[in-house]
């Protein structure tokens, strides 16, 4: 890996200690700006040097300077995941543009997979202005799908939504249906059974997710989900106790999903609709 790569994985970590503000203070309804970083346990300000990603963790043995109150293993943990992600954006695209907007994707899906986890709510403030993001970065995503199924070799399966001309209807479509299919599932499932299945905050996800990766890619983005969510579903019935009414956060397997298709979903639609 180049200089560039370690510098931009950094960057990743940064951001990821941003992340975890958001993960911490939207579902509170903070500010996110100010009040600058503190402990949650005894409102002591953080010291720029207590808050270098990773690093301060380990110094610290994850706790307080102040109070020693332990400091929640998610903090690292985001961070890394972040570095790591911004990693492997920056070597699928080579600091292209689609390197910066799958970044941006990949960063709000990490905000509301572990708000989703901890919370089970999916707060709109991400997801709404996400998906404008999506539609409005679209050019520059189509560029990168373009590129990456003519290398496939399978110019056939290109997706008609994200080439160019028309990367703006292919995002708004994607949004449209990514959000429209779960939407249909939960009316359709509230119908039948009389009670509600999945929230609207599961609704702007996919809407969002459709927008940076089109319609075909969030459709995939909830099987992958859906599948996911069902084994560790079955997992919990059958050795851990649980009922089929034991409530999981859908957004957490969405988000893990998601970010399987951002790099997955083209090669395998590849793969499928070759030639035999």
């Amino acid at each position: 890996m180049s200089i560039l790569h370690w510098l931009y994985f950094l960057f990743g970590l940064v951001c990821g200690s941003f992340l975890n503000v958001c993960i911490y203070r939207i579902p509170r309804r903070e500010s996110i700006v100010s009040p600058g970083s503190h402990c949650p346990a005894c409102g002591s300000r953080i010291r720029p040097w207590d808050n270098i990603p990773l690093l301060s963790y380990i110094f610290l043995r994850g706790r307080c300077r102040a109070c020693g109150s332990p400091i929640s293993p998610r903090y690292p943990a985001v961070e890394l995941i972040t570095g790591l992600a911004f990693l492997a954006c920056a070597k699928q695209w080579a600091f292209t543009p689609p390197t910066f907007v799958n970044s941006l994707f990949l960063a709000l899906i990490i905000v509301l997979v572990f708000v989703d986890f901890e919370h089970q709510i999916l707060p709109d403030v991400v997801t709404l202005p996400g998906a404008m993001a999506g539609i409005l970065l679209s050019p520059f995503q189509a560029e990168a799908v373009y590129r990456d199924f003519l290398t496939t070799g399978v110019t056939a399966a290109l997706p008609w939504e994200l080439s160019p001309p028309v990367h703006w209807t292919g995002a708004i479509v994607g949004a449209l249906i990514g959000g429209g299919i779960l939407f249909i599932f939960g009316w359709a499932y509230e119908r039948i059974r009389r009670r509600a299945g999945l929230g609207m905050g599961d609704v702007k996800m996919m809407s969002m997710v459709g927008a940076f990766l089109g319609w075909r890619l969030a459709l995939m983005t909830i099987f992958a989900g859906s599948l996911a969510g069902s084994v560790l579903g079955l997992f919990l019935v059958l050795f851990k106790g649980k009922t089929l009414q034991h409530k999981l956060a859908f957004g957490t397997f969405l988000g893990a999903g998601a970010a399987a298709m951002l790099f997955l979903g083209l090669p395998f639609l590849g793969w499928y609709t070759a030639p035999r």
